[in-house]
């Protein structure tokens, strides 16, 4: 099952209007690293910059240990629908 957090990819130009929200999937990173006040992501594909710092990114792992859980997906790929009721 892949874990997913929602974080928020700063843009190449640095302006954070232009900033994406995007989910991202847990199991693919092999390092976080602060830069400053973001955090740069490498995964198996490349890497990624981020807004969040390192802290924000640990609490959001963490969070489905605290009673509440990110959306997760099953072993074909589809959203559980359970989990997208709030």
């Amino acid at each position: 099952m892949a874990h997913f957090v929602k974080l928020t990819q700063a843009s190449l130009n640095g302006y954070p209007e232009e900033d994406t929200q995007v989910l991202f999937n847990l199991d693919t990173v092999i390092s976080v690293e602060p830069v400053g006040d973001k955090s740069v992501i490498q995964t198996r594909w490349g890497r990624v910059t981020v807004r969040e710092d390192l802290d924000s990114i640990l609490d959001q792992a963490h969070a489905d240990q605290a009673g509440v859980s990110a959306p997760q997906l099953d072993s074909i790929n589809r959203i559980n629908e359970e989990s997208l009721s709030l």
